[in-house]
């Protein structure tokens, strides 16, 4: 799970894409003087007081961006809006510190002022923003029950305990007869949430219809039969993504067998019944109609397909190449699942999909902190795919992959350790010598869910922030190392150097910059990216040193995959560091002056002379 730092960078970068678009620098007597860093964090703090109407009442953006009052006169108050469904004049008090700071006693009792200046209609002490809402606020304060309700937005887990006595004694004093008044925290944690539950999947309710159907009603209701393959299509249609929200697999493209289903399905339509495996899918509810002719319609709430993805999104591409024929069908079976189930949900995914051909990164989309992980980076307007798709094939900037991620993690996230001199002790773990073999020797082990690797890799305390930027720095460290290995002559062992070292090299990257690498921003500063080429090429030049004595005997592919070379070279490696990083010794202390030697004293001083 993110950390605080982390949740601040995530909700600062959405807001940054969301609301800077609309939400321009002011300039004003207030703001005379101001630096460019401090426009920039008061464009974050009006952000952040839309986005609370966002979180707060569902708006779209555009209209709480609408609803900004913030700026010269604003008597404390932010952000305000009438919210009819629910009676209440919500008022927003922001503050984007990213330390976490609160507003403080005296930005509190500002706002309470605003607060009861509104109340007695006292539209002269407050800015332009107010008098073009008037008719707004005036209607809200004349609606009989409404409630003032304030939301304080920080980027903090806690207020003032004086800002919250000055608030609940205000309540006191203006409720009456009913509540007039109310108030709360919208802390980061709150604010994150918000984030990240607009980016949960949709679910997907249908209805459709069976042919030759059967029940089956205990230990679990279950329905099955033929479905037509056109309505299958148009269900796939309708829905999309959603309709796959369990399946560990998106619908992979026109490839290999899925070219010939699709093939089947427009040639020889009365044959898809027996030559395909038909579908599989969950819903948390099995809704039937009265039955007529062997046919029956079902209700299916939150369904999904979790085995049949490549099938359902062939005929849905067959379709849009021309009508299909009523004399294709498919077998379908759904089971309920309830709207508490256990793990039964995740156990039929498996074991149907053990039944055909997959690999191990495709159960790992059967891991919850995979799509936390989505939402975490969707909601930033980055794209994680984590289950195997077409639209995954394609690099983009703003885009990786569960494979990618399990790269950039393995080789920038773990300390390298020497082994202990006894060798009988347990070897140390995490290491991150262990992942760069196992990356260059067998890099499917890394996304294995169950292997120790993926449970050390894709830990429950990982966010989003911290993938993407241990995939940005992966990238660009690459890219460095890829122009090296360019720049070396052909056929040269230099040149396999950087070819088959690339990921030890990235290793000792990650030992040596552990601040940077874990700092919680998404991007990579212009002062990171010197400071990274700067140790790449350092370290380079080091390891290719240290290794180049190991040729005589064997290649890099070899040292670089097996544990029995590449740890005794890692060892070497940070001992030269040691010495690197060694404070030079001290200098030799001077010899001591020589002394004047003096006559003897007699105890007695001399005679005094005179002038000539």
């Amino acid at each position: 799970m993110p950390t605080r730092e982390e949740k601040v960078a995530q909700l600062e970068a959405a807001l940054r894409k969301r609301f800077f678009p609309n939400v321009p620098r002011i300039e004003g007597a207030n703001r005379a003087g101001w630096l460019d860093d401090q426009h920039d964090l008061d464009r974050l703090s009006r952000s952040l007081a839309a986005y609370a109407l966002v979180g707060e009442a569902g708006l779209d953006d555009t209209t709480a961006v609408g609803s900004i009052t913030d700026g010269e006169n604003d008597c404390g108050i932010d952000a305000l809006h009438f919210d009819r469904t629910n009676n209440r004049l919500l008022i927003v008090q922001a503050k984007f510190k990213r330390d976490g700071a609160a507003p403080s006693q005296a930005e509190g009792l500002k706002t309470k002022q605003g607060i009861e200046r509104l109340r007695n209609r006292d539209f002269a002490a407050f800015n332009p923003h107010f008098h073009v809402r008037r008719d707004e606020i005036e209607e809200a304060l004349d609606t009989g029950g409404i409630v003032i309700e304030l939301v304080l937005i920080y980027l903090g887990d806690g207020s003032s305990p004086h800002v919250d006595a000055d608030f609940n004694a205000f309540k006191v004093e203006l409720d009456g007869l009913t509540e007039q008044f109310r108030w709360h925290n919208a802390t980061v944690s709150l604010v994150h949430g918000w984030l990240i539950e607009e980016q949960a999947p949709a679910s997907a309710k249908a209805i459709i219809t069976l042919e030759n159907y059967g029940e089956v009603l205990a230990p679990r209701k279950a329905v099955y039969g033929q479905m037509s393959v056109a309505d299958l299509a148009q269900l796939v249609e309708v829905h999309g993504k959603a309709l796959f929200e369990r399946n560990i697999r998106h619908y992979l493209g026109s490839v290999g067998v899925n070219s010939a289903i699709a093939d089947t399905v427009r040639r020889k339509p009365q044959d898809f019944f027996y030559l395909n495996n038909g579908i599989t899918a969950v819903a948390e509810k099995i809704e039937p109609a009265a039955p007529a002719n062997k046919r029956c319609r079902y209700t299916l709430t939150n369904v999904s397909i979790v085995n049949g993805a490549q099938t359902a999104g062939s005929v849905a591409g067959a379709a849009m190449a021309g009508q299909l024929s009523a004399d294709a069908k498919v077998l379908v079976t759904i089971i309920e699942l309830g709207p508490q189930n256990d793990d039964l949900g995740l156990r039929i995914t498996r074991a149907r999909n053990h039944q055909t051909a997959v690999r191990g990164v495709d159960f790992a989309a059967l891991d919850p902190h995979q799509e936390r992980l989505r939402q975490e980076l969707q909601a930033v307007g980055l794209t994680y795919h984590y289950r195997p798709s077409a639209e995954a094939r394609v690099r983009h900037v703003d885009a990786c992959t569960l494979e990618e991620a399990a790269v950039a993690i393995a080789c920038l996230a773990f300390p390298v350790v020497p082994m202990p001199a006894n060798p009988n002790a347990p070897r140390p773990h995490p290491n991150a010598v262990d992942f760069v073999v196992t990356a260059k020797k067998e890099i499917g082990r890394l996304w294995e869910q169950g292997g120790n690797s993926y449970r050390q890799l894709f830990r429950a305390d990982l966010s989003g922030v911290r993938l993407w930027r241990l995939v940005r720095i992966f990238r660009f460290v690459d890219d460095i190392l890829a122009a090296s290995e360019r720049s070396q002559p052909m056929n040269s062992s230099s040149r396999l150097f950087y070819r088959h070292g690339r990921f030890f090299i990235m290793a000792f990257v990650g030992h040596r910059l552990t601040a940077l690498i874990q700092r919680p921003e998404l991007e990579i500063s212009p002062a990171d990216r010197t400071t990274l080429s700067q140790q790449v090429n350092i370290l380079s030049e080091l390891i290719l040193q240290r290794s180049q004595p190991l040729l005589a005997v064997k290649g890099y592919l070899s040292i670089f995959r097996n544990l029995t070379d590449a740890q005794p070279l890692a060892e070497g490696v940070l001992a030269a560091l040691a010495a690197m990083d060694a404070p030079p010794p001290p200098p030799p202390p001077l010899p001591a002056p020589a002394m004047a030697q003096t006559p003897p004293s007699s105890g007695t001083p001399p005679p005094a002379t005179s002038a000539p």
